[in-house]
């Protein structure tokens, strides 16, 4: 959830509806000159018409200059809070908080467009690299389970007291 925005890259992140930036305005992503900004740098900058957070690679088209135009006024609703810090936040589990079934039933459900924002969750900088590594086994079926371990040849037995 978006607070100051320092800590909310502006392009790569979900900070303000289900598709980041990066893919809502790809063609405006790759003419971008500040592709790690914050949302709190670039509010910083000015989104207004003419703002220096609009810095490109070189001079826009015209069909390029409406689609900032939509971003503009998607932005203009945006309040960032300053006495607040940017947070982390399960969309599985709003109403009862972060649980681990929440999070097994959203790496495990067999959706693509599930499957594709996990890739970006495995390797977001906030996620511990145990918790990285974790997923990226879950999700490539890796785990070492009874099943996977003796379909690559390993044998599991059983010792029963």
């Amino acid at each position: 959830m978006l607070g100051d925005g320092k800590n909310t890259f502006f392009w790569f992140e979900r900070w303000f509806e289900d598709v980041p930036f990066c893919r809502q305005f790809a063609r405006l992503f790759d003419l971008a000159t500040n592709k790690l900004s914050t949302v709190a740098h670039i509010c910083a900058l000015g989104c207004e018409e003419g703002g220096e957070a609009w810095s490109w690679r070189r001079r826009l088209w015209v069909w390029e200059d409406e689609m900032i135009e939509g971003c503009r006024r998607l932005l203009d609703g945006v309040i960032e809070q300053s006495d607040i810090s940017d947070r982390w936040q399960c969309d599985s589990d709003i109403p009862g908080g972060y649980t681990v079934r929440g999070a097994s039933q959203v790496l495990t459900t067999p959706i693509s467009s599930t499957v594709d924002a996990m890739g970006d969750l495995v390797s977001h900088k906030q996620v511990p690299l145990k918790v990285s590594i974790f997923a990226w086994r879950l999700l490539k079926d890796r785990l070492p389970t009874k099943i996977n371990l003796q379909w690559r040849g390993f044998l599991c037995v059983e010792v029963r007291h």
